[in-house]
């Protein structure tokens, strides 16, 4: 199934090195002045894509692979650098330059000195070179196995003995920590013959790792980077860990840490529906876990489960960079056993993560369609966080209605000061109130302001109502707001939701804004508002105050901006002027028992 997948995922190989996708200078240095990541990334990862195709053509029997491979590990071999532009840096201790430059006249950078770092994409390139050489060294030319042996020593080996713990992500809390180790540990269990030095990069790598566990996720097991992130940090971990329980007879088992049983549900309390997750922050709503890591991390912590989240690859999904890495398509092979399994019922349970601040809701619609509840505190820090803390999504029938937009297109000002003038990053694009004309208030990170968390205050079940209780307060910088609080009831019986949100001023009130975001059509009538999918809708009616109205504003050019598809609608609904309180009610339905859709004319949103 794997291989199928491939070869419509990566139809075409190169016949020759002038079929070979090429990763120029200028493709390169556009990211330094435009901001600009696909025209490098793009033919980049093809040619990754390319070579784990053909690797697994060859070791399934395609012996007429050879030169195709030979061709593709000597294009990678001459790139100037593994580093992708974004990932640019000046070397350990030093900030990423401003320019394209570490000295006036341009001469030193990153492409002119000795390689010193590694990022993500060198440590994948590394690993994946690494395996392809230890399967199936013994078939290619010796010349082209020497050459990347020299180019992964010059790349990876030799920086990170030397320079490894002084690298940012070493001991980080993030997936940079378990993809960068992971992989170049990887590559040194491969290829290192020297045991000492062997010896050596494994020490910095296991603790790399236990900073991992330790920091990486919270207290209850969850990861405020998402599922998304949660996959791709754990493939390396998890491919290294079964490496090297293997090459130690089980007396290294990393995969022993009962942390890690905690780490396996996340996904199951984050599911919303087959393939569909909670995205707070930087995260994707669609994923695809990686089938033979999820495969073998539910086996070894008997979290069987998560096996029923896995989904047979599709070309027509789209998965960033999913066929680029060789060494773990080689795994889903050798470790997914392809077959399907059910929806878990423990995906369709409550979950409540109180390290992460996040709770999740089930009910149904008096016709039986599934309705969650998903509601985050949070805190404005983190490496993908947006300022939405009070937010919430509302899935009926799999599809949310009132959902998280999702991140924006990554790009130099993504992870800069200018990140939050992006609706994907900032509060406009998500559901929760402007109060005196101000969005929430960014953290530290990304040039924001002081650090600042929700609460929490209360959640649970009350005979046929789920509540949480949310204070965010502290999010506004406004002193004279002394209580922002948002209360969320969701009717087990019929699916229906109440929000209630209250604030109080230590002086006369400001202005306030409720807003709502969706992907789906939406009508408005007054105080009411239909947001329509093919099969579900979601009916919003306020109820107080009794002088509020509901407009849709349109955030196509947002989109476009950000080659986000689809259009995505905000509703906004402004108080009257001295009013403190807002209740809104949410009626899902089957699209049949909706309100008739009426048109609404909706202005361009100037971004």
């Amino acid at each position: 199934m794997i291989l199928g997948y491939l070869r419509t995922a990566v139809p075409d190989l190169p016949g020759s090195m002038a079929d070979i996708p090429q990763t120029t200078y200028t493709r390169y240095r556009r990211f330094a002045y435009t901001g600009d990541r696909i025209a490098y990334e793009t033919p980049y990862f093809a040619k990754r894509s390319m070579l784990t195709r053909a690797v697994v053509e060859m070791i399934l029997g395609n012996e007429g692979m050879a030169d195709v491979i030979h061709d593709l590990l000597w294009s990678i071999c001459e790139e100037t650098s593994w580093v992708l532009p974004a990932h640019e840096d000046l070397g350990p201790g030093f900030e990423t330059p401003a320019s394209v430059s570490g000295r006036s006249d341009g001469s030193i950078t990153s492409l002119t000195r000795n390689p010193d770092f590694i990022d993500l994409f060198a440590a994948e390139t590394g690993a994946g070179l690494a395996e392809t050489i230890y399967l199936i060294g013994d078939c290619l030319a010796p010349e082209v196995v020497e050459r990347a042996r020299q180019e992964i020593e010059c790349r990876i080996f030799h920086p990170y003995l030397t320079y490894g713990r002084q690298y940012w992500w070493h001991k980080g809390d993030l997936n940079w920590n378990a993809v960068c180790n992971g992989a170049v540990g990887l590559a040194f269990v491969r290829l290192e013959r020297d045991t000492r030095r062997l010896a050596a990069a494994l020490s910095m790598v296991l603790e790399g790792f236990d900073a991992y566990l330790a920091t990486g996720f919270e207290a209850d097991g969850g990861s405020l980077e998402g599922v998304g992130y949660w996959n791709y940090g754990l493939m390396y971990y998890v491919a290294l860990a079964e490496l090297l329980r293997e090459r130690t007879a089980g007396g290294l088992d990393l995969l022993a840490n009962p942390r890690l049983i905690d780490i396996a549900r996340f996904p199951l309390m984050m599911s919303l529906a087959p393939g569909t997750y909670l995205n707070f922050g930087d995260a994707d709503e669609q994923i695809e876990l990686q089938p033979g890591i999820a495969q073998r991390l539910a086996e070894r912590m008997g979290v069987i489960d998560l096996m029923g989240l896995i989904l047979p690859p599709d070309p027509q999904r789209k998965q960033d960079n999913a066929t680029a890495r060789p060494a773990i398509s080689l795994r889903d092979i050798a470790w997914w056993n392809a077959q399907p399994r059910p929806f878990p019922a423990t995906a369709q349970e409550d979950a409540c993560l109180p390290d992460c601040a996040m709770v999740k809701f089930g009910a149904q619609t008096v016709q039986g369609r599934p309705v969650i509840l998903a509601a985050k505190a949070g805190r404005n820090d983190g490496h993908h966080y947006h300022t939405d803390i009070g937010h919430f999504i509302v899935n009926v029938g799999g599809e949310s209605l009132l959902c998280d937009p999702g991140r924006g297109l990554y790009t130099r000002e993504h992870f800069g000061d200018q990140r939050f003038r992006n609706i994907f990053c900032n509060s406009l694009g998500h559901n929760v109130p402007r109060v005196g004309g101000q969005l929430q208030m960014p953290g530290p990170k990304f040039g924001g302001g002081r650090p600042a968390a929700g609460i929490i205050i209360d959640h649970g079940q009350v005979g046929g109502e789920k509540i949480v209780e949310i204070d965010f307060t502290a999010l506004y910088d406004l002193p004279a707001l002394t209580r922002a609080c948002r209360k969320l009831r969701l009717i087990t019986a019929t699916g229906e939701i109440w929000l209630e949100d209250t604030f109080e001023f230590s002086g006369e009130p400001v202005e306030i804004e409720e807003g709502f975001v969706t992907w789906y059509p939406v009508s408005v009538s007054g105080t009411t508002a239909v947001i329509a999918s093919g099969q579900n809708a979601l009916t919003l009616m306020i109820e107080e105050p009794s002088g509020g109205v509901l407009t849709a504003t349109s955030l196509a050019s947002a989109c476009r901006a950000n080659h986000r598809e689809g259009n995505l609608t905000r509703l906004a609904a402004g108080l009257p002027s001295g009013e403190c309180c807002f209740i809104l009610h949410m009626i899902p339905t089957a699209l049949s028992h909706a309100s008739d859709m009426c048109s609404v004319s909706q202005k361009n949103l100037d971004t």
